[in-house]
């Protein structure tokens, strides 16, 4: 059984600029924490449905990962979606969804479909530890999206 993981932030930006930012795979490292270093990025810019990202990196320096992720779906400037086709979950689903306030800010949402294991320790895991780490995660992420599009407002 699958687990579910939602978040959201207002953007001093719009759907549009956010949408294209995230889809963008190399504008990863600009929102992810300092503990998770990207070490190699392979993908097709921009997002396209079907297209690869493939990831390797480091968490707390010292964990390797690997992901290999597909875009499953791409609105523009509403939502993207990409799935895990190789990485650490048994699933792992992520949409980004895009909501216009006006056409300066906008509401970006985060939801993740995800299962770490199958059995009631895989579950006890997802539900626990997997949680609380998406949880500071997305804190992050969000800060630091919302550090960049006001950056990108002062231009």
């Amino acid at each position: 059984m699958s687990s579910n993981f939602s978040t959201f932030t207002t953007l001093p930006a719009s759907a549009e600029t956010m949408f294209a930012f995230h889809a963008d795979p190399h504008n990863l490292s600009h929102v992810m924490p300092p503990t998770l270093r990207v070490v190699e990025l392979i993908t097709d810019v921009p997002a396209r449905e079907g297209g690869r990202i493939e990831i390797r990196c480091r968490d707390w320096g010292v964990i390797p990962m690997h992901w290999v992720c597909q875009w499953r779906m791409v609105r523009s400037p509403a939502l993207l979606v990409d799935e895990m086709l190789q990485g650490p979950f048994r699933v792992f689903v992520h949409e980004h969804h895009f909501e216009p306030i006006s056409d300066t800010q906008c509401v970006m949402r985060d939801q993740i479909t995800y299962q770490w294991g199958t059995s009631w320790w895989g579950m006890l895991v997802s539900e626990t530890v997997v949680r609380l780490y998406l949880t500071l995660l997305f804190r992050y992420r969000h800060h630091r999206t919302k550090r960049w599009a006001l950056d990108q407002m002062r231009k």
